[in-house]
């Protein structure tokens, strides 16, 4: 949840000077002007949410076939 919300928040900070300065002054939250996003914050949201789903799918069967243990 913590690397989902990291990544939704994450184009806030692209008003910032340093931004500007870098990506042209057209840039502003949710528009990187001249910049382009890197392949790591698409893998990184890809892998949150393909965590979220496997630890759910995960956690919904883990009680469903329990073994008895002859002692």
């Amino acid at each position: 949840l913590l690397i989902g919300a990291g990544c939704a928040l994450y184009p806030l900070g692209w008003d910032s000077e340093e931004v500007r300065q870098t990506c042209g002054y057209i840039s502003g939250q949710f528009d990187l002007g001249k910049c382009e996003i890197g392949w790591a914050y698409y893998c990184t949201g890809a892998g949150a949410a393909a965590a979220m789903l496997l630890c759910t799918w995960l956690a919904c069967f883990s009680g469903k076939k329990q073994k008895h243990y002859p002692y």
